[in-house]
């Protein structure tokens, strides 16, 4: 194992915002160089669809439902299971983050896998720029600012600098949504390539990791962000990992749970499915994704409604297979799927549903009586 372990992550980091993916807009140099010398993930999956769920997952490699402690997304039991962070320090690391402010205040509250945070160095400089769902409209509308990003980016050397690269060092670095200060999601690729050249200069491209919490929707759908979902733009997600056993691209099916064995082991595993989760099993607002090799199944526990997508045939998951019909809104009338949308596989797709659905059911909990009539009330007020 490398003397430096160097993570780099950015928030809600979609796959279409990286050429390396299939971008045609953004030139990411270093990114490519990445990709070029190491291992491309096609079928990585994020555990969680926010941020913290999905931290604590990649971090301890447990589903939120493997999390017994968490009823809902606040006031965590700390250091519930092994993460990364006591792994390392154990191994004589020293552990790093940096990250912004507002995540150091947040981290204990909603995740806290970061091992002895006595042991841990953080770095935590004002580097978001509050856009979408977390900025308020009535707030001025975001703006390029070329001379403030130039700024941000020596915030970001500066915390990177203060780290003795000499020793061992294992460091997580989770850079905001959007950076300081640019106007929306992907208008900062180009500041975050720069990000990973600098890094580049201080350590080795075999000590680089790169991925992301989760994507967001960016309009897919119709749906303007993430956490509330469980659509391929927000679970299939990045990862660029130093060259493994001497494979370039894996197309192998792998969570974000399996970061911790890929990091430490080098193992390349190739799941039946994966599993991600909106929220923890008390939250009425709970979907939860089974995705399999081809089909994806998703429970809604709001309504108890299903859904089921062959993401092969149909990768934008417009034809959900369980539904038989749809109002149609023009003709005033209700109109039979089978009857307009050619789909050729349905008595496989419906196999498999059956399949999935059991995988569900297996990990599924309901709260009790009184815990769905105490967070249903919460969520109202």
């Amino acid at each position: 194992m490398n003397d430096i372990i160097f993570i780099i992550s950015k928030d809600c980091l979609s796959k279409e915002a990286l050429p390396v993916y299939g971008n045609k807009y953004w030139k990411t140099p270093n990114i490519d160089a990445l990709a070029k010398k190491g291992c491309v993930f096609s079928n990585y999956y994020a555990a969680g669809g926010s941020t913290w769920m999905a931290i604590s997952s990649m971090m301890s490699g447990k589903y939120p439902y493997e999390f017994k402690s968490r009823k809902t997304y606040e006031q965590v039991v700390p250091n519930e299971h092994k993460s990364l962070f006591d792994i390392f320090q154990e191994k004589g690391y020293e552990t790093h983050i940096i990250w912004d402010i507002e995540w150091e205040d947040e981290s204990e509250k909603y995740c806290s896998v970061f091992g002895d945070r006595s042991k841990t160095v953080s770095r935590s400089p004002v580097i978001s720029q509050n856009c979408g769902s977390h900025a308020n409209i009535s707030d001025e509308h975001n703006k390029r600012d070329d001379e403030k990003a130039a700024q941000t980016m020596e915030e970001i050397k500066a915390a990177v600098d203060s780290i003795d690269f000499s020793k061992k060092q294992f460091v997580y670095m989770h850079l905001p949504h959007v950076l300081l200060v640019r106007r929306c999601y992907m208008d900062d690729m180009d500041l975050f390539d720069e990000v990973v050249g600098y890094i580049r200069e201080k350590v080795s491209d075999e000590s680089i990791y790169l991925t992301t919490d989760h994507g967001h929707m960016n309009l897919h759908k119709g749906i303007t962000g993430y956490g509330f979902d469980v659509y391929e733009p927000v679970i299939n997600i990045p990862l660029i990992t130093p060259r493994i056993n001497g494979c370039e691209t894996y197309d192998g099916l792998i969570s974000a749970v399996d970061f911790c064995e890929i990091l430490l082991n080098g193992t390349l595993p190739d799941r039946e499915y994966v599993l991600c989760d909106t929220a923890y099993y008390a939250q009425p607002q709970r979907k939860l994704a089974v995705v399999g090799k081809r089909y994806k199944y998703i429970f809604n526990r709001e309504d108890s409604s299903e859904e089921l997508y062959d993401i092969l045939w149909d990768k934008e998951e417009n034809y959900n297979i369980l539904r038989e019909s749809y109002y149609e809104k023009n003709r005033g009338s209700n109109v039979f799927v089978d009857e307009l949308y050619f789909y050729p596989y349905k008595n496989e797709a419906l196999k498999e549903y059956e399949k999935l659905k059991k995988i569900k059911n297996d990990i599924w909990v309901e709260p009790s009586s009184f815990e769905n009539f105490y967070y249903r009330f919460r969520r109202k007020v």
